[in-house]
Formats: structure tokens, C-alpha cells, sequence
């Protein structure tokens, strides 16, 4: 007897059955436990702390992600506003000890259409903020991916551009054409 199961998305409705979803691990942890149950607790634990941070961080605990960890490798699966934020759940998976890889299962999603124009227009008005890019740094959106070109005194500003432009809501990517020229961070 199959038992009915509500799809999680519109696709899903459409997907042949026993398909795993794109979001669901195509390995069962069952396998991986039964391999050796000492590494299985070691991963549960390993779940449990970086399940509490997510739910703990101020900045992340509304988007409710979820956690797995199988073989010391982290997967988080959910779906953030901004590229900042996915960047974000990256350092802070990371940064657990015991943690020895991530697998990015997170999405960027806006409430509603966003055009590239929208996009722009949100990373000049950061790039504004910022003394070393105002007047240096020109941005350009082409399906959610920002390319900022110009020149940067450092790589430190550099950083923080792109930081500033991955923080734009619609943004899913941003290519660094900048260049380093510490005499003139002018374009």
C-alpha cells in the first residue's frame, strides 16, 4: 500500500514516484550511520550544535533551515533573501570544529519579482555608502549576477565591495572585475 504524500512544491506534484526531491540527499543516511555507529553519534552531535546555532543566530533563525551531517560534512537546506546570508551560513558552518566539509543546499529567493535594473539601482545606493568605491566602482546586473568594475586602492576594499554587493537583494552572484591600483582608486 503506498501511502499519499503531499507535495512540498508545485514540481513535486510531477515528479515520477520514488524519485528522491532535488533537495533530498540521493545517499540514505541510514548507509552512512551503519558504516560505523560511532561516526553516526559523532554526526548527530555534529547536527545538534549546528542545528542550535542556526536556530539561535539572530540573523538566520527566521528562515527555520535545516541540517543534516553525514561523514563529518555539513549540508544546509533552506532559502535566504540574500547572497550575504547564504555566504554567511557558509563561515558559520565552517567554523565548527569537527566539521570537515559543507554541501550548499541553500537558495536565494526574493519575495516577488526583482528586475536587474531593481538590482542595480539596490548595490549602487550600498556602493554609495562606501568612501574607496563612491565615483570608482560602476556595477552591472545581468540575471541576478552583479559585475563590479573600477579600481579599488586594496584588496581590503576590495572585500568589503563585494561584500556591500552581495548583501543587494537579487543577487545571487558577484564577479569581481575590480582592480588594485594603490595610487589611484579612481576609474
Amino acid at each position: 500500500m503506498q501511502r499519499f504524500r503531499e507535495p512540498e512544491t508545485q514540481w513535486d506534484q510531477h515528479r515520477p514516484p520514488g524519485s528522491p526531491r532535488p533537495r533530498e540527499s540521493r545517499r540514505p543516511q541510514v548507509e552512512a550511520e551503519a558504516k560505523s555507529p560511532a561516526a553516526a553519534q559523532s554526526n548527530d552531535g555534529l547536527r545538534g550544535i549546528l542545528q542550535r546555532k542556526l536556530r539561535q543566530d539572530v540573523n538566520l533563525r527566521g528562515y527555520g533551515l535545516e541540517a543534516t551531517v553525514i561523514d563529518q560534512v555539513a549540508r544546509v537546506q533552506g532559502v535566504v533573501d540574500t547572497l550575504a546570508e547564504k555566504l554567511y551560513i557558509r563561515e558559520l558552518v565552517t567554523s565548527i570544529p569537527g566539521i570537515s566539509g559543507y554541501e550548499d543546499g541553500v537558495s536565494i529567493s526574493t519575495d516577488g519579482a526583482i528586475t536587474d535594473e531593481q538590482v542595480k539601482m539596490e548595490i549602487s545606493e550600498e556602493l554609495d555608502t562606501h568612501p574607496a568605491s563612491s565615483g570608482n566602482v560602476g556595477v552591472q546586473v545581468c540575471d541576478g549576477t552583479a559585475y563590479l568594475k573600477g579600481r579599488v586602492p586594496s584588496k581590503e576594499v576590495e572585500a568589503e565591495i563585494i561584500r556591500l554587493a552581495s548583501s543587494a537583494r537579487g543577487v545571487i552572484q558577484v564577479v569581481s572585475q575590480l582592480r588594485i591600483d594603490p595610487d589611484r582608486a579612481g576609474p
